[in-house]
């Protein structure tokens, strides 16, 4: 009996490395295709639970949808204050602490074809997690930040799971869960930047106007910025490279304030035009790495 006691954490072991899979899943969520590759235990079964959580997290953040949890504050907190659940108050919690150290390059209150009314504007009680509105006509979006705050649900729900191993891709935004079997970290390219970027639980989002002329506004005086080329950032989490691409876009990477601390880095032409010194502890030649799939 001592002797199975001993040994049973071992056949454990064995058994869920047995069971260890490599699977690939996508859905379409958050208006683009949300695809995940992990290796682990019963890693098919995982990367359900992650896209689930993500559909649960499109129905609390959407702006576009009438019965999401934000479009109802977004309809009652001038009026009353609003009870948040935990996933839409730690959004609204990491939106303006961007919005902050960034200066209100990202601020996610709106005001059609107007300068943004600011999220300085937005009263957020911790204690109670509870939201108000300060002014009239105020909005709140949040495309600019949920996904990335999706991805790092959907990484944490994998690792609930006992993944330790995934490359998730949101619509061009990646999560780095560990490292692929065999491997130090993930390697990922950015469309439009001549460099591949080492990553090891680190995401990296990347906003440029795109196929949509001029849709990333300053929110400090409302006019469209006119900027050609691509900025994408590196950072801990999804949520604030999400954020921090889309206000180093609006300010420059070579104006970055002194708050950001990251890697960010600006592409124009195939070239890298501006970055950050934190940069050159992910960048990878493109010639001496193939990018992991």
């Amino acid at each position: 009996m001592r002797l199975f006691a001993a040994l049973a954490p071992f056949l454990l072991l064995c058994a869920r490395e047995a069971r260890a899979e490599t699977a690939t899943r996508s859905r379409f969520l958050m208006g683009t295709v949300c695809e995940i590759t992990a290796h682990g235990p019963e890693a098919g079964v995982a990367i359900d639970d992650a896209l689930a959580v993500v559909a649960h997290l499109d129905e609390v953040t959407s702006v576009s949808r009438e019965d999401s949890e934000l479009s109802k504050l977004n309809r009652r907190a001038l009026f009353e204050p609003f009870s948040c659940s935990n996933e839409l108050f730690e959004v609204l919690h990491a939106a303006n602490e961007v919005y902050r150290f960034s200066g209100g390059a990202f601020d996610p209150t709106f005001v059609r074809d107007k300068p943004a009314p600011g999220f300085s504007k937005v009263r957020l009680d911790t204690d109670r997690r509870r939201v108000e509105f300060l002014t009239p006509n105020l909005r709140v979006s949040l495309d600019a930040i949920a996904r990335g705050f999706a991805l790092d649900a959907a990484a944490q729900a994998l690792e609930e799971r006992q993944v330790r191993s995934a490359l998730l891709n949101f619509g061009g935004q990646f999560f780095a869960l560990g490292a692929p079997p065999g491997r130090a970290a993930w390697d990922v390219e950015v469309a439009g930047a001549p460099v591949v970027l080492r990553l090891k639980n680190q995401s990296v989002s990347t906003s440029s106007q795109g196929d949509r002329p001029w849709h990333i506004r300053d929110p400090r005086t409302g006019k469209r910025v006119e900027r050609k080329s691509s900025v994408a950032v590196v950072a801990a989490d999804g949520a604030h490279a999400d954020a921090w691409s889309i206000a180093l876009f609006v300010l420059g990477v070579a104006r970055a304030p002194k708050a950001f601390t990251g890697c960010a880095f600006e592409a124009a032409g195939g070239k890298i035009v501006a970055q950050t010194p934190a940069c050159s502890k992910v960048f990878v030649p493109v010639t001496s790495s193939k990018p992991s799939k």
